[in-house]
């Protein structure tokens, strides 16, 4: 029998490992398009200097500056999520209606904004670092924070009265018009206003915080630049900060975004001029949403991909692939989005047994563990969210496992060997635990003062503040609160989509077919046509050297 010369062993072997590095290893190189500029979008001002002159007001003290003009829009806003921060949902799995939102949950990050909705906890304050660790002294007494009104509530530091009431003539001047509509430059949104001193926690003759605007306001930039649609970089002022500090909370959104966006690997919407309220639409200044974690439920369109993508994907083979298969199973964002957390590290897990002083927040915190580019998590969803605990019903907890916050959907039964039938599509998300103290037995997380926290590290004083004002009672005992966070932002060019193989190889990388209700069955059937290509192109190649 004729011998193999060396060239032929080595053409098989390098065929061999091309076939392995083609599979494996080149679709899982990050493909880093050339960063593009584009030119964004140009902001339209509304100048209400002559305005302002004609009814002789001289100085911004929110709303009450502009109802004389405003009065139906300050309305709209009252009744609005933004302001309300809560809202009639009927997408919660087993409850046709339910109130639900940030006023009334108990959330996985900084705990409760307001007890059941009506006493505030977190809400509005004023809080001085107090007790400095060793070698941060010149930190004594530097103002750290005024509690979640800083964001929430979008208005002068008044709880917001509920949304069926009709609105008081205070409640309509505690709008703060500019926390949306002022230019980022001059009327920054947020935690930046109070930290820059623009908003000024003043307490009342009532002994209530409310905020004051600074008498050192330049009112003639402020009437100026008033912005007639609210900007990407204002919006972001309070988003990218949610949850306590930069890019903590929301996947893909964090303060690397502010100003020019020009890197299209980091979110090629933005990059190309698009902004927030392009897709974000606002009808009667509430805004529509459908996401798993997020309860705006506003009257306006909710955008899809395909209202601007009408064209899918238009390669011959893999594209009728993707076009036929992947509609009713896999959303947009799951194979355009293969990446979060990018440019700031966002946190992932929070120990609230445990606190340590943050040196870049200048703060005790809750220990933090935070991740850098990380890869989302799988699940299906149907537009149902399944919720463990509602008010005031008791917590379902299993394992020492609170799932605060899941999305609805599953395979429902498999028709045939290879065809299944499912509810919903499979999304890609942010897995964000906390550890929280809990009351055993009424079965509810107890609440944590966050003033007592964050001032003086001083945890425990904090979490029996915070059981004394909901009736709740701290033995010592915690629960780990889990919570599904949609990933929607942060799409890349199409060239870094997930590639075939990064979902459907022998060993599969990225998506857990098995979490997902398929069993092992595709990575069998994978691996299994996976080796039977190997094998008859090894025996192609041989034929071609027999020839």
């Amino acid at each position: 029998m004729r011998r193999w010369k060396p060239w032929i062993w080595a053409a098989i072997v390098l065929s061999g490992a091309l076939f392995v590095w083609v599979w494996y290893f080149a679709p899982h190189a990050p493909v880093v398009a050339k960063p593009t500029l584009r030119e964004q979008p140009e902001v339209r001002y509304a100048d209400h200097r002559d305005a302002m002159a004609e009814v002789g007001i001289e100085r911004y003290e929110g709303g009450k500056s502009c109802l004389g003009c405003h009065e139906d829009e300050a309305r709209d806003v009252y009744r609005s999520y933004h302001y309300q921060m809560q809202n009639l949902v009927d997408d919660v799995e087993h409850h046709p209606a339910v109130r639900f939102g940030g006023k009334v949950a108990y959330n996985d990050f900084c705990g409760v904004i307001f007890w059941q909705g009506k006493q505030p906890l977190s809400f509005i304050g004023w809080s001085a670092l107090q007790d400095p660790p060793d070698g941060y002294g010149h930190l004594r007494g530097a103002f750290i924070g005024s509690g979640c009104s800083m964001c929430h509530g979008v208005g002068m530091g008044a709880p917001p009265e509920p949304a069926d009431r009709e609105p008081t003539r205070a409640q309509l001047e505690n709008i703060d018009c500019l926390e949306c509509h002022g230019d980022p430059e001059v009327y920054p949104s947020g935690p930046l206003a109070v930290e820059e001193g623009l908003k000024v926690p003043v307490r009342t003759p009532e002994g209530e915080v409310r905020y004051a605007i600074s008498a050192e306001q330049d009112f003639d930039q402020l009437m100026r630049r008033i912005v007639a649609v609210p900007s990407k970089d204002q919006c972001l002022l309070c988003h990218a900060f949610s949850g306590g500090g930069p890019g903590f909370k929301r996947p893909n959104l964090e303060p690397s975004l502010l100003g020019h966006v020009t890197d299209e690997n980091q979110d090629v919407h933005l990059a190309r001029g698009l902004a927030c309220t392009d897709c974000h639409a606002f009808e009667h200044h509430d805004v529509a949403l459908r996401s798993p974690d997020t309860w705006a439920r506003g009257n306006a369109e909710v955008p899809e991909c395909t209202d601007c993508h009408e064209r899918r994907h238009t390669k011959p083979l893999v594209g009728w692939i993707l076009n036929t298969f992947h509609p009713e199973k896999v959303a947009c964002q799951t194979c355009h989005i293969p990446r979060y957390a990018k440019k700031i590290p966002t946190d992932t897990y929070r120990d609230w047994s445990h606190v340590v002083f943050d040196a870049e927040l200048r703060r005790w915190s809750p220990e933090i563990e935070k991740g850098l580019n990380l890869r989302p998590e799988y699940r299906w969803w149907n537009e149902e969210t399944r919720i463990a605990y509602l008010y005031p019903e008791p917590a379902s907890v299993e394992d020492g496992r609170l799932i605060y916050q899941e999305p609805a959907g599953e395979i429902a039964r498999r028709e045939s060997l290879m065809k299944f039938q499912t509810e919903g599509l499979i999304f890609p998300f942010k897995v964000h635990e906390a550890r929280v103290p809990y009351d055993a037995l009424l079965q509810k997380p107890v609440p944590v003062r966050l003033g007592p926290v964050f001032s003086g590290g001083k945890l425990d004083e904090g979490i029996q503040a915070g059981a004394r004002v909901t009736g709740l009672e701290f033995t010592g005992g915690y629960v780990t609160m889990v919570r599904y966070m949609a990933i929607n932002h942060g799409v890349e060019p199409a060239e870094n989509a997930l590639f075939c193989f990064d979902c459907h190889g022998p060993t599969v990388r990225k998506m857990p077919w098995h979490e997902l209700g398929y069993g092992r069955f595709p990575e069998i059937v994978i691996s299994i046509f996976s080796l039977i290509g190997l094998v008859f192109g090894v025996a192609f190649l041989y034929w071609l050297i027999r020839s």
